[in-house]
């Protein structure tokens, strides 16, 4: 076995392919870990940094250039973060496991399939299975193995009925979560594995249990005289154990779930228990291994036969719940994957048994986690709920089951009322959408007869492009962006600058550090700055068909999208300033007639050709909809302005004339 660390594995293996979508299985989530670690793996050529502001305009940088690929992350719904949500467009599906009332069983498999494409369209599937979750810990700090392999097509022509076996672990995963249908990610992803004969063997708790696994795979095909266990998790008893004792294997050997700082993280009693049966207790036989400060959470089999050495990497911890089966009825058992390797008998082994097993050598400290408990002693009826925020229209469907009547109820936005059982549509209040900008963590109270929970919910977030920026800067600031206009290198040295200024040394942004620029004749240079932006988006000699999508990407972007750069966040930035007492109503209200005339107006009558135009109504729509909330903002200014109501037109024609 190799020792690397993750992200740099995964980042060599892509090497400088593009990624044409990104699928996630992982128990544990944290969305902020993934988006700032992970997740830039996928946008290669792009400088993520440390800092929160900087890596959020890169992202909307991305979605404007278009090179974000379709991801898809399915987490279990009782173990992912719930602090804070997501803050980019991906697809999450927070799985809620079936299970016997009184059990837990998790969604716990940890699998990642990264679908790649180079220069001459070949395209292949980085597939690797293991045990890191998408967590510090998984891809950081703990002592994790994974199984990595490319998978290329095989095949000519593609299967129109059958399915391989990953195809049936992404459907049947597919099945488990609210749409039950496929993400974007997973269409691709699936319909590239049309083109795959699979020849290794996978196991995953829908299609069998691990019992039945390693029964036809491995007892039922040689004489297994010794087996090694890696699991930090054990059932208190002994009946896996015993299996394998009944297989005929003489011995059998567990490495000792030791803590970084050397507590056994199991109870006394089971050590003692699987002591007495003649299992050895065991340390790693790389003595490097031993020396590492990390807590293990592999999960690793390796099975000795007389023909070949077998070895099991995936989830698969050695407790009951992992070796079921699955079954939508009465469940008892985790969803779990894992690879099945066979190499040569002269396979090295894993494990060397420790010679001195007294107990009282040992310090034993359970960790009381979601992964090795089996009795339910949390609540875990939480409501089917689903949210779909879409950021254009300032919106929220809620579809809840009706069983939900008058027992749930909005805990922090929508003044907190009551969630209707039914499919509904919410407008989201100001308020509200700053919440959300924040953290788009949907918190909810449920209220019965006998007790009050808490629940947590991550939103599906339509046309992320339009979510506000959670940070504020000075409009002058802002227009510097205008002055570097397709010159990627010096804007992104303007961003660095600004984010490096605006966060403090652990990290969080604080809008005060921003230096706060005055310009002596600031009307001046936002009508100058707007009059650059305004020939950088209507040219009008673009002609072929590539300059045209580039001209209308650029509309898109500047006019509908919330970037550091980009109209939205530039009026709003005003209207703040104005309400703050900062900015004369006077200059904010003919800024608004500009935007209003020569940009969103005319934006509307562009001229766009035939093959742009499935995305031209959409695209009208939306800017005539932000002209008309401009018009409404441009109102209320105009009746706080003495002596404007009278020559209001005038100023608009000679505005406007003058300006172009």
């Amino acid at each position: 076995m190799n020792h690397h660390v993750l992200k740099e594995k995964i980042k060599e293996q892509i090497g400088d392919r593009k990624v044409v979508a990104a699928l996630f299985y992982t128990f544990n989530f944290d969305p902020k870990f993934f988006e700032n670690y992970v997740m830039p793996l996928f946008v290669p050529g792009k400088n993520f940094g440390d800092e929160a502001i900087f890596n959020k305009i890169m992202w909307r940088t991305c979605l404007k250039e278009n090179i974000v690929p379709p991801v898809t992350v399915y987490c279990d719904y009782f173990a992912k973060n719930n602090t804070e949500a997501p803050s980019l467009g991906y697809t999450i599906n927070c799985i809620k496991t079936p299970c016997k009332r009184g059990k837990i069983t998790n969604f716990h498999p940890k699998q990642i399939f990264i679908l790649v494409e180079d220069q001459k369209k070949a395209r292949k599937l980085i597939l690797l299975t293991g045990s890191g979750n998408l967590t510090p810990s998984g891809w950081c700090d703990n002592h994790e193995c994974f199984s990595i392999m490319e998978i290329p097509a095989n095949k000519q022509f593609p299967n129109k009925t059958t399915k391989n076996i990953i195809q049936e672990i992404i459907h049947n995963t597919a099945k488990l979560s609210d749409s039950k249908t496929f993400s974007d990610a997973e269409k691709e992803i699936h319909e590239f594995l049309r083109y795959v004969t699979v020849t290794e063997t996978y196991f995953h708790s829908l299609n069998s249990s691990f019992k039945d696994f390693i029964e036809s795979n491995i007892f039922s095909q040689d004489t297994i005289s010794e087996v090694e266990v890696i699991s930090p998790f054990y059932s208190p008893n002994t009946n896996l154990f015993d299996y394998m004792v009944s297989k005929g294997v003489s011995k059998i050997k567990g490495l000792l779930p030791m803590l970084k700082d050397s507590e056994i993280s199991i109870e006394r009693e089971v050590f003692v228990s699987y002591l007495e049966k003649n299992y050895l207790w065991s340390s790693w036989s790389d003595n490097e291994l031993n020396k590492e400060v990390r807590n293990n959470h592999s999960k690793i089999y390796r099975f000795y036969g007389s023909k070949r050495v077998y070895t099991v990497i995936g989830s698969v911890n050695f407790t009951k719940p992992a070796w079921n089966q699955y079954h939508a009825d009465n469940n008892e058992a985790n969803i779990e994957a894992a690879i099945l390797y066979e190499s040569k008998k002269e396979e090295p082994k894993l494990l060397k048994e420790y010679i001195n097993l007294d107990p009282d050598n040992f310090r034993f400290i359970v960790k009381n986690e979601l992964e090795n408990q089996v009795d339910c002693e949390l609540d875990r009826q939480a409501p089917e709920i689903e949210f779909t925020i879409n950021w254009r229209d300032r919106t929220m469907i809620v579809n809840a089951p009706k069983s939900i009547k008058q027992t749930c109820f909005f805990k922090s936005i929508l003044n907190q009322e009551a969630v209707q059982n039914r499919k509904h549509s919410y407008t989201l209040s100001e308020a509200d959408v700053r919440l959300l900008t924040k953290n788009s963590l949907i918190e909810v109270l449920q209220i019965t007869d006998t007790k009050e929970v808490t629940h947590y919910y991550y939103p599906h977030q339509l046309n992320i492009e339009s979510k506000p920026l959670d940070f504020k800067l000075d409009a002058a600031t802002i227009i510097k962006y205008w002055s570097y206009l397709s010159d990627d290198m010096k804007t992104e040295g303007l961003t660095r600058q600004l984010a490096e200024k605006s966060t403090d040394e652990s990290g969080v942004v604080d809008e005060e550090r921003l230096e706060q620029i005055s310009l002596l004749n600031e009307m001046a240079a936002n009508f100058n700055a707007l009059v650059k932006l305004e020939r950088h988006l209507f040219l009008s000699h673009f002609l072929k068909q590539a300059e045209r999508k580039l001209q209308f990407d650029r509309l898109k972007y500047y006019l509908l999208s919330e970037n550091i750069d980009t109209l939205p966040y530039y009026y709003e930035e005003l209207k703040t300033q104005v309400e703050e007492g900062k900015k004369y109503k006077s200059f904010y209200w003919m800024v608004l007639q500009i935007l209003i005339h020569n940009f969103y107006q005319k934006a509307s009558k562009w001229q766009y050709k035939s093959d742009l135009k499935n995305e031209w109504e959409p695209f009208k729509q939306a800017v005539l909809r932000q002209s008309k909330t401009l018009q409404q903002q441009a109102k209320k200014a105009a009746e706080k302005i003495p002596g404007l109501d009278a020559k209001q037109k005038w100023v608009v024609d000679q505005l406007v004339k003058n300006y172009d």
